[in-house]
């Protein structure tokens, strides 16, 4: 009997060419490279990451970190990246509320939470943990999506005439300046009680936002 039928065709399953198979195999490397890299930086610090040192975890030559990521400054671009990737998701958890000034503090509560969380990150992203790397338009870009939640709510209340200043942009690098000079002299030793930060930023968040609000809101 003829089960021919029965049998799957080669034309229903993709076939993966050897050149698609090397991308692939080279992306799923990269991808365990930085995630290495990221393991050694958030349990020893960002001074912690070296090539070599990447190279051990992940057992590989020196060599294939430098073909795919070309220096430490490449390997130090994709952390910064992550970091990116990681505070846009911290901001994304926070519920959309109602009432703009609650969703703003909650905001800035998950602002904190990150660069409590995620220490090594954010000083990677704000504090110049790498000196060899410098952010250029890709990372600026990047920075910009993070923030993306926090420009919306601001341009929503600005449409809405809550808030009286028209440039939401403004508006978001003056409360995101106040509230990193905070976060950078905890991080940095110079204010060396956690409670007293935390404190001193609930009470900017608390103070920026009556600023911009109209009175009457």
């Amino acid at each position: 009997m003829n089960n021919s039928s029965k049998m799957p065709s080669i034309d229903a399953h993709t076939v993966t060419t050897y050149p698609k198979a090397k991308l692939q195999h080279a992306e799923i490397v990269r991808l365990n490279i930085i995630e290495a890299a990221a393991a050694i930086m958030q349990e020893f610090g960002p001074e912690a990451v070296t090539i070599r040192r990447v190279a051990q975890k992940m057992e590989c030559p020196t060599k294939v970190i430098y073909n795919l990521f070309g220096s430490k400054e490449g390997l130090a671009k994709e952390l910064f990246l992550e970091g990116c990737k990681l505070l846009a998701a911290s901001f994304q958890e926070v519920p959309e509320q109602v009432d703009i000034k609650q969703y703003l503090h909650e905001l800035g509560q998950a602002y904190w939470d990150f660069s409590q969380n995620y220490t090594s990150y954010y000083m990677v992203m704000f504090g110049g943990a790498f000196s060899e790397f410098k952010p250029e338009e890709e990372s600026l870009l990047a920075i910009g999506t993070a923030l993306q939640q926090v420009i919306t709510i601001i341009t929503k209340a600005i449409e809405q005439g809550i808030i009286t200043e028209k440039d939401p942009i403004l508006v978001v690098n003056l409360v995101w300046a106040s509230l990193h000079g905070i976060i950078h002299l905890y991080l940095g030793g110079h204010i060396i009680n956690k409670e007293t930060a935390k404190a001193l930023y609930d009470r900017s968040v608390s103070n920026l936002i009556h600023t911009f609000f109209r009175s009457d809101n």
